[in-house]
């Protein structure tokens, strides 16, 4: 729809997240990575992928969504490991 000429209004509206993270990121030092991503396009799955390591290849359950192949860990895991490694020391 945006790209028609009568949605501009619409075309604005998604235009503003852009323009707000664009000031927002002129004022951090370091400059933080900023990823535009389209659903199921590469960006969106890396985004998955580093934002909710959850959901992996060796996840059980069927309904956690899209599993995607990846190295990190959830923060679910991370911390049963720590209190394991507290635990045992």
């Amino acid at each position: 729809y945006q790209d028609h000429d009568e949605h501009a209004a619409f075309r604005t509206l998604l235009e503003q997240p852009r323009q707000d993270a664009s000031a927002i990121m002129d004022t951090r030092f370091p400059l933080p990575r900023y990823i535009s991503a389209d659903q199921h396009k590469s960006e969106a799955r890396f985004l998955i992928c580093k934002l909710n390591p959850s959901v992996t290849h060796n996840s059980t359950d069927i309904h956690a969504g899209q599993a995607i192949p990846t190295d990190d860990v959830s923060l679910k895991v991370f911390m049963e490991h720590l209190i394991k490694l507290a635990v045992e020391s």
